[in-house]
């Protein structure tokens, strides 16, 4: 746990390196969703992480989102599990305190993939934020493409508001197909469905929308996407640098899907700051050419801020 009189972040290695937890103190404001219909369980590797894994907090996904075959030499048809390899394997962590800063230093390494994932997470006193420092390095003589995508979920409410200066998103899956199929194209925040009802994606309507749609884009050039609380107020914000995190995605879930069989939908929003395009890596290389790749012996290092205001 890490916490500096403003923000209280709950980590747990053993689930994937997991952020369980991120609340604003002085408000008590917890900004993670946690699933209920769902208790936390020692992972399995290649199980679906939507039915029995999807717990809510922060998760990170590599080398691809979606379950689907490498699609590049020489590891071409090896199988990547849904939702990547990192969030069903334990992280060795280490913890640093200086006095004023808190870091806790989280590593991993691929299973069918050889590779080496970090993330550091570092709090600075009288900071009301949290950045997170990436790092992966390829350990093999071969170009590695990927997809890294951060996935967590929000605790999102009607009445809040997505603020994010994009523009075109591409449509990577619809729940209800009342936003078409695979690589429709569709221009933020008004969209019209396929019924040609305009809906304002970015200002969350309650659970009977029906709503679950996942959109992906380029990285805004301001570099940041935030959810904030229009209402009682508060805000969360993710910041980038776009050069090194190209791409970012949307999950807007109104009530409008559940991964677990037999439960209502649920209510929550994923801000997902990405490398690489459309959650399936093979498609991300094969079709889209949207993707990241770590060259021969390589390492390819970016950061995101979470910050709470």
């Amino acid at each position: 746990m890490l916490e500096n009189g403003l923000i209280r972040c709950v980590v747990v290695p053993a689930l994937g390196g997991k952020i369980a937890s991120l609340v604003h103190l002085p408000t008590m404001r917890e900004w993670m969703w946690r699933n209920p219909h769902l208790e936390a369980r020692a992972a399995e590797y290649g199980a679906s992480y939507t039915q029995k894994h999807d717990l809510g907090g922060f998760d990170e996904c590599f080398p691809s989102v979606a379950a689907t075959a490498h699609p590049s030499y020489p590891w071409e048809g090896t199988q990547i599990p849904d939702h990547g390899e990192l969030w069903a394997l334990p992280w060795k962590a280490e913890t640093f305190c200086d006095g004023s800063r808190i870091e806790v230093r989280l590593v991993v390494h691929g299973v069918r993939f050889p590779y080496r994932f970090e993330r550091t997470l570092l709090m600075d006193q009288g900071e009301s934020g949290i950045r997170l420092s990436y790092s992966v390095a390829n350990l093999t003589p071969f170009a590695f493409p990927f997809i890294w995508c951060a996935h967590p979920l929000f605790a999102a409410t009607p009445g809040m508001k997505i603020v994010a200066p994009l523009r075109d998103l591409t449509v990577f899956s619809s729940k209800d197909k009342r936003f078409g199929s695979l690589g429709r194209v569709v221009t933020w925040p008004l969209v019209s469905d396929v019924e040609g009802r305009t809906w304002d994606l970015a200002a969350l309507p309650d659970a009977s929308a029906g709503v679950a749609v996942k959109l992906y884009g380029r990285s805004p050039s301001q570099g940041y996407v935030a959810l904030q609380d229009i209402v009682q107020g508060g805000e969360l914000r993710l910041q980038f640098d776009p050069s090194e995190v190209t791409h970012m995605g949307l999950w807007l879930n109104y009530g409008g899907w559940s991964g677990v069989p037999g439960t209502a939908p649920y209510y929550n929003v994923g801000i997902e700051p990405a490398i690489g395009a459309q959650d399936d890596l093979a498609l991300a290389v094969k079709h889209y050419n949207e993707h990241g790749e770590l060259p021969p012996h390589g390492r390819q290092a970016w950061s995101v801020d979470l910050l709470v205001r």
